[in-house]
């Protein structure tokens, strides 16, 4: 098991305004609040859930050609990303942080599969698409077991 002892805040919580799911952290407001109380394997939980999700996204629009050409691109550029992290949540994150100053992904040896859009667009997308990812997954495993334990 890894040892992850950071946060996946970004510092951007929308918990704080009643939202169930953080825009910025995409983890689930309950998860925020108790983060500090998990034990390492709760976390590692909620940072694989999050990675699985990334991944899912990350896999239908862009392909890892060289690995290890992407890692080096994270060191020239300084970019944060996390050593820990998969191929495709290390991709979202070039991706979150290059978008607006890059036109592709070539220094990073991501090959994208829909060349038509921008970076800051597929950034958009994929930022959208997690949000919606994490809010069906909160109401499925968090908000309908509780629905159902209620009626019992």
């Amino acid at each position: 098991m890894s040892k992850r002892t950071r946060t996946p805040c970004i510092g951007i919580c929308s918990t704080t305004y009643g939202d169930e799911v953080c825009r910025g952290c995409k983890r689930f407001s309950y998860e925020i609040i108790n983060w500090n109380s998990f034990s390492p394997e709760e976390k590692e939980a909620i940072w694989k859930r999050l990675e699985k999700l990334k991944t899912q996204i990350m896999s239908s629009r862009v392909k890892i050609s060289d690995s290890n050409l992407m890692n080096q691109g994270i060191k020239k550029y300084r970019l944060r990303v996390k050593d820990d992290l998969n191929d495709f949540s290390k991709a979202f994150e070039i991706i979150k942080q290059v978008s607006e100053s890059f036109d592709d992904l070539t220094d990073f040896g991501i090959e994208l599969f829909n060349r038509q859009k921008s970076l800051k667009d597929l950034k958009d997308d994929i930022e959208i698409e997690l949000y919606t990812l994490s809010k069906a997954h909160y109401s499925k495993y968090f908000l309908e077991p509780l629905k159902i334990n209620k009626i019992i």
